[in-house]
């Protein structure tokens, strides 16, 4: 049996993710989270050596779980973390560690957010995806199966924070991108989230609401006026449903969500099970290995 190592090194975490491959789809067979918070490390778009440093360590030690699990193949995707001036210098760093280091635009990114969840939806031929990552977001139209336009724009749940809850920027780069995107400009019910925010929140509703895999707007504009209001009983199930490390970010996150699915009149959220690393090791780790 095959197994391919690859971490994802987003802004906020940076995930080892273990797979091998089942009736052509990535399985995943272990999974390590770590909260680096590189964004914090960003400034003037160059990430302080302090950020690289603690991308490097993170690598090593992913590394050396890999070495006890026997496990040669190693890939890494840098997203949103790779889009600043010393790039080469980060890109440098991290190839020390073992790992192939590949980075990946924000189009690059969405593109393998849809390949990945088309697993999970393998029916849904046509419609909108998106996937809310630490600082930005991506945008997915696509139609017969395929992606038609994948866009991405900076605004993430840490670079939410740092703005009012209410920013109005979330809708002013919605409606950008549907302007510059006309295949982003149109109307669903429904529409599916990727990635973690997207989980983070099911999670929560699920908790509070008894839905699985799915989540209504109706449900999720009622817990983000209660986490707002600090209702003991919400905060508890926040609590008890999302990471530590993300609730800091959480609210942030979850008023984008509500704001793509204003845009959208989206009633419905399909929650996907599968994203970006799955869409990473079918679009680039599979082909690098010689596997079609």
């Amino acid at each position: 049996m095959t197994y391919y190592g690859t971490a994802d090194i987003g802004s906020n975490t940076i995930v080892l993710a273990v797979f091998e491959m089942k009736d052509g789809i990535p399985c995943v067979r272990k999974h390590i989270s770590t909260p680096v918070h590189l964004i914090d490390y960003v400034e003037d778009f160059t990430m302080r050596k302090e950020g690289i440093e603690k991308a490097y360590e993170t690598l090593v030690n992913y590394g050396k779980i890999l070495d006890e699990m026997d496990i040669d193949i190693r890939f890494a995707d840098i997203t949103e973390p790779c889009r600043i001036t010393n790039r080469a210098e980060l890109e440098d760093r991290l190839a020390e560690t073992g790992f192939k280091v590949i980075s990946l635009s924000g189009e690059e990114e969405a593109s393998c957010d849809f390949a990945g969840a088309k697993i999970s939806f393998p029916d849904i031929t046509e419609g909108i995806a998106f996937d809310i990552g630490g600082g930005s977001t991506e945008l997915i139209s696509f139609k017969n199966n395929e992606a038609v336009d994948a866009v991405s724009f900076h605004l993430g749940c840490v670079r939410l924070s740092h703005l009012p809850l209410d920013t109005p920027e979330c809708m002013k780069e919605i409606r950008a991108m549907a302007e510059k995107y006309p295949s982003l400009d149109q109307r669903r019910k429904t529409v599916i989230g990727i990635g973690g925010t997207v989980k983070a929140l099911a999670k929560l509703i699920r908790d509070r609401y008894g839905t699985k895999n799915e989540m209504y707007l109706k449900d999720i504009l009622d817990i983000f006026a209660r986490l707002q209001a600090e209702e003991p009983a919400a905060i508890e199930a926040l609590h008890r449903c999302v990471n530590k490390d993300r609730i800091p970010v959480f609210l942030p996150g979850v008023h984008m969500i509500i704001e793509i699915c204003r845009f959208y009149e989206a009633e419905l959220i399909l929650v996907s099970q599968t994203g970006i690393r799955e869409g990473f090791m079918l679009k680039y780790v599979l082909p690098a290995c010689g596997h079609k």
